[in-house]
C-alpha cells in the first residue's frame, strides 16, 4: 500500500499529456513570387480562443534569430518590415491544433530555417522546417548577330533563374559545342544567364541552348534566322536616293521649261528637296 502510494505522490507531479509539436513536413520547396504554407502540429489542442496559447514563428541563420509573426492573446501581428504585408497565421487553422505560416510574393531571402514555437497552459515545444525557394528559367530569349569579321555569326540564348543554370549547346547533328557562359546577379537576387557561341553563317544547320536546371530551350536555324546584312540595307538606301534624285532633277527641268520666260526656279532649291529626301529615307 505504502508503494502504490509513493507512485502516486509522484505521478501527481507530472502532466498527464506531454504537449508535443510535430512539423508537417521538413522541408518546402516553393517558386519564386509564389505563395507557400507551412504548419506544424501541436497537441492537445486547447480550446480557441484560449489566452495561454502563444505561437510565434522565427526565421533563424547563424547569426540571428528574427520574428516572422506572432499569436499573443488571440492578435496574430507581424513588426518584421521584410515580411509586413507578406505573411499570414491561420488563426481558423489554431482550433484544429495547427500552427500554419502563409508566406507570400516570395523571395529568393526567404529561403532557409524557420522555426515554429507554440506555447500554451499545458506546456512549450518548438520544431524548425526548411524552405528553399527557386525560379524555373521558363523563358529563353535568343538573338543572332553578324560577328565584326568573317562570315560567322554570333547565337546568344539568356534566361534568368535560381540557382545557377548550366547551359549546354548542340547543333543538328547532337554534336556538344562549348559555348561562353556568363551569370550576373539581378536587383532580386536571381541569375541573369548568358551563353553565347560563334558559328559559320553559310553553312545550313540548327543550334539548341539548353538550360539544364529545368530543361527550358531555344532552337535557333541557320541561315533561315540570319538578320538582313546591313550592308545590303546601306545599298538599298543609297540606290533609292539616287532614284529620288534623279526624279527630282527631272520634275525640275520639265517645270523649269514649262514656266521659261515667266520665272526662274533655280536648281538648287530641287536639288536641296532630293537631298532631304534621301536623308529621310536613310533615317
Amino acid at each position: 500500500l505504502d508503494i502504490y502510494l509513493h507512485l502516486g505522490i509522484i505521478l501527481c507531479h507530472f502532466p498527464a499529456v506531454l504537449f508535443t509539436v510535430e512539423a508537417e513536413q521538413s522541408m518546402y520547396t516553393s517558386e519564386f513570387e509564389e505563395s507557400v504554407v507551412m504548419g506544424c502540429k501541436f497537441n492537445p489542442k486547447p480550446s480557441y480562443p484560449h489566452p495561454d496559447l502563444n505561437v510565434t514563428w522565427h526565421w533563424i541563420n547563424s547569426d540571428s534569430v528574427q520574428d516572422v509573426i506572432r499569436l499573443d492573446n488571440g492578435v496574430a501581428r507581424s513588426e518584421s518590415p521584410k515580411y509586413r504585408g507578406r505573411v499570414q497565421l491561420l488563426t481558423e487553422e489554431l482550433a484544429e491544433g495547427w500552427a500554419k505560416l502563409k508566406l507570400s510574393s516570395l523571395r529568393i531571402s526567404d529561403a532557409g530555417k524557420y522555426q515554429c514555437v507554440v506555447h500554451s497552459a499545458d506546456g512549450a515545444d518548438y520544431k524548425t522546417i526548411a524552405l528553399s525557394v527557386e525560379a524555373s528559367y521558363k523563358s529563353v530569349t535568343k538573338h543572332i548577330e553578324r560577328a565584326a569579321t568573317g562570315d560567322e555569326v554570333l547565337i546568344t540564348c539568356q534566361s534568368e533563374g535560381y540557382p545557377k543554370s548550366t547551359v549546354e549547346w548542340q547543333n543538328g547533328n547532337l554534336e556538344t559545342l562549348n559555348p561562353n557562359t556568363t551569370a550576373e546577379s539581378t536587383p532580386d537576387q536571381i541569375f541573369r544567364i548568358t551563353s553565347q557561341i560563334k558559328v559559320s553563317s553559310s553553312e545550313k544547320n540548327n543550334y539548341t541552348c539548353k538550360f539544364t536546371k529545368d530543361g527550358s530551350s531555344a532552337t535557333i536555324y541557320i541561315p533561315d534566322e540570319i538578320p538582313l546584312h546591313p550592308a545590303k540595307n546601306d545599298a538599298v538606301i543609297i540606290i533609292l536616293c539616287i532614284g529620288v534624285i534623279v526624279a527630282f532633277v527631272s520634275v525640275g527641268v520639265v517645270t523649269y521649261r514649262r514656266r521659261k520666260g515667266n520665272q526662274s526656279v533655280p536648281q538648287f532649291s530641287t536639288d536641296r528637296n532630293a537631298y532631304i529626301s534621301c536623308v529621310v529615307l536613310q533615317t
